[in-house]
C-alpha cells in the first residue's frame, strides 16, 4: 500500500533566494532551454539543475543575476538587464558584476559559496581582496556604483536579508564534520572587524599594519574607529605586515601616485639648493609628479626603486610624513599595495 505523500523536501538556500526574488517581484522559472534570462518585466528564467556544475547553486545563480541589475541600474527594466550573452561586448557590465557580487559576498564571509559560474569563473578567481578598490579596471566605478545601490538602493533590505540568512545557515553548516571537499567549508566566519576571518592563524591584529592604539585599546583603521579589537586575535583576509622605513624604497607611494604635489614653504631648503625641480602655479611653488612620481626621485634601482635623490633637504611635508600613519597607508592603498 502506497503512502500519501503531502509534503517535499526543499533546499533551505534555495528557498532563502527565492524569497528575495519574490520579495522584489521577481518570478523564477526553471527551464531546461537557457541558462539565464530576463523578460524585462518580472520573470527570471533559470537553468535546471541538470545543467549545474558540481559547485554551483539555485541561490548563487539568483544572487548573481540581481547583482547584474545592480550593475544595469535604471537599465534593468530591459530584457537581459540590457546585455548581449552571445559575445563579449557587454564583458564591462560583466567584470563589474563580478566585483559587486564578491563585495557584497565578503560582508558575510560568503565568497566562495555564492562564487560566479561558466567560463568567466577566471577573472573571479583573480578578483583582489577589496574588489572595489583602486585600480585601472574600467569595471570598477560601475562596481562601486552598483555596490551602492545594493546596499542603500531600493533593494537593499532584501538582498541583506538573504546574505544575512544565508551566512546564518553556513555558521551552522561549519559546525558539522562536512566532507573535504564541501562548498560550505570555504564559508569564513567574521572578523570582530567585520571582514572575513584570515585563515593564517599565526597572523594577530597585533602585528597588523593597519592596527593603531595601545594592546588593551587598539582598533583598525579600515572599519569603523569604535571597534575594538585585541592584539592577540587572529587576524582578518586584509591583514598586512607593519611599516618600517626600510619598507619606504620598495614601496614610494607617497612619492608618486597616492598623492597629486608636495608643497615647499619659504624655509625648505630644496628652493634654494635644487631650483631645477621646483615649479611655481597659481597655488605655489611644488615639487611635480609627471607621470605619477615626484621630481626628486632617483631613477629606478634593483631592490630600492623609489629613492629621494634629495632626501637630506627633503620639504618639511615629507620630514614630517609619518611612516604607518592614516596617509602612508591611504597612499599606498591610491596605488594597490594595500587593501
Amino acid at each position: 500500500m502506497s503512502r500519501a505523500i503531502r509534503q517535499r523536501y526543499d533546499d533551505p538556500l534555495d528557498l532563502i533566494w527565492l524569497e528575495c526574488a519574490r520579495s522584489l517581484d521577481l518570478t523564477i522559472v526553471r527551464s531546461d532551454e537557457v541558462y539565464a534570462s530576463f523578460d524585462g518585466e518580472r520573470t527570471l528564467t533559470l537553468s535546471t539543475s541538470a545543467h549545474f556544475d558540481p559547485d554551483d547553486s539555485l541561490a548563487q545563480l539568483i544572487f548573481h543575476e540581481l547583482c547584474h541589475a545592480l550593475v544595469a541600474g535604471r537599465r534593468k527594466t530591459l530584457p537581459d538587464w540590457g546585455m548581449a550573452n552571445t559575445d563579449e561586448r557587454d564583458l564591462l557590465q560583466e567584470h563589474a558584476c563580478h566585483r559587486v557580487q564578491s563585495a557584497l559576498a565578503d560582508r558575510y564571509g560568503l565568497r566562495a559559496l555564492l562564487a560566479v559560474t561558466t567560463d568567466h569563473r577566471a577573472y573571479w578567481d583573480a578578483l583582489p581582496i577589496d574588489p572595489l578598490g583602486p585600480g585601472d579596471d574600467e569595471a570598477i566605478p560601475l562596481a562601486r556604483d552598483a555596490f551602492e545601490r545594493g546596499t542603500e538602493g531600493p533593494w537593499a533590505g532584501a538582498i541583506t536579508r538573504a546574505l544575512a540568512s544565508t551566512a546564518a545557515l553556513a555558521a551552522v553548516m561549519r559546525k558539522l564534520e562536512l566532507p573535504a571537499d564541501s562548498l560550505w567549508r570555504a564559508t569564513r566566519p567574521l572578523h570582530a572587524s567585520g571582514f572575513p576571518q584570515g585563515t593564517d592563524g599565526l597572523r594577530t591584529c597585533g602585528d597588523c599594519a593597519w592596527s593603531h592604539g595601545s594592546a588593551s585599546r587598539l582598533r583598525c583603521r579600515q572599519t569603523d574607529r569604535a571597534t575594538r579589537i585585541g592584539a592577540t586575535l587572529t587576524a582578518c583576509v586584509r591583514f598586512e605586515p607593519k611599516l618600517d622605513q626600510d619598507a619606504c624604497g620598495a614601496c614610494g607611494a607617497c612619492c608618486r601616485e597616492g598623492f597629486d604635489r608636495v608643497e615647499l614653504s619659504a624655509r625648505d631648503l630644496v628652493k634654494k639648493r635644487h631650483p631645477e625641480l621646483v615649479t611655481v602655479d597659481g597655488f605655489g611653488p611644488h615639487l611635480a609628479r609627471p607621470l605619477g612620481r615626484c621630481v626628486a626621485l632617483e631613477p629606478p634601482k634593483d631592490g630600492a626603486p623609489y629613492r629621494c635623490r634629495v632626501y637630506a633637504e627633503r620639504p618639511r611635508a615629507c620630514a614630517d610624513f609619518p611612516i604607518a600613519s592614516d596617509a602612508c597607508l591611504t597612499a599606498r592603498r591610491r596605488v594597490g599595495l594595500s587593501v
